[in-house]
């Protein structure tokens, strides 16, 4: 597969996901480096099992 097939693709990829709602380990890993440098980055099953409990759980708090 080409190098532009496959970039396409990747962004086809991400939108849907955004689309129904999964999260994005790349944009938050990113965040957390440029708003959070002194944290820890959590691997990506550990961001995922965050965002279940945040995403289901009342009264969670959001980072920015």
């Amino acid at each position: 597969m080409s190098t532009g097939i496959s970039d396409r693709l990747g962004r086809a990829v991400a939108t849907v996901k955004r689309i129904v709602g999964m999260p994005n380990y790349a944009a938050y890993v990113a965040h957390l480096r440029e708003h959070h440098p002194g944290c820890a980055i959590p691997s990506e099953r550990e961001y995922f099992d965050l965002y279940l409990k945040t995403k289901y759980s009342t009264g969670g708090s959001r980072c920015c």
